[in-house]
């Protein structure tokens, strides 16, 4: 009758905790960032005053569908990031070892905000390779 049917779904990393950690998905998202950023600002289409509506339209839907992008894989590195690798997989022990390791987190985790909200080269840059740093980071703690 329901009464054990969940009220909404959840979606989560398996919190178990499994062991298997990746940030390659961080990485590729920051990475989607980086190539929404660019197409928007290198590549976008300026149907210009006397377009069709239909040039106009399709220029609008090529600078949303980029933006909407960006925003979902910004979204994603920032989970990536600070709920799986942050608080699941580095320990204190990581921190003695890298002491910035918490600031490089933390400016991670604004630099997505910060690039959901604009369409900025220079922090799609930065997103991109402090999430490369951390990557780093994470193959040599596993050696």
């Amino acid at each position: 009758m329901g009464l054990f049917k969940p009220a909404k779904v959840a979606h989560a990393h398996c919190h178990i905790p499994c062991g298997i950690y990746d940030p390659m998905y961080a990485v590729r998202a920051a990475e989607t960032v980086k190539k929404m950023v660019d197409q928007l600002l290198d590549e976008a289409p300026d149907p210009g005053d006397d377009a069709s509506d239909a040039d106009k339209l399709a220029a609008a839907q090529y600078v949303s569908r980029r933006i909407a992008n960006k925003e979902e894989h910004a979204k994603e590195c920032k989970y990536q990031l600070l709920d799986v690798l942050w608080t699941q997989y580095f320990k204190p022990e990581h921190v003695q070892r890298w002491p910035d390791l918490h600031d490089k987190f933390f400016r991670a985790g604004h630099l997505c905000t910060q690039n959901m909200q604009n369409v900025d080269r220079d922090k799609a840059n930065e997103l991109y390779e402090l999430t490369q740093e951390i990557a780093d980071i994470f193959k040599q703690s596993k050696s």
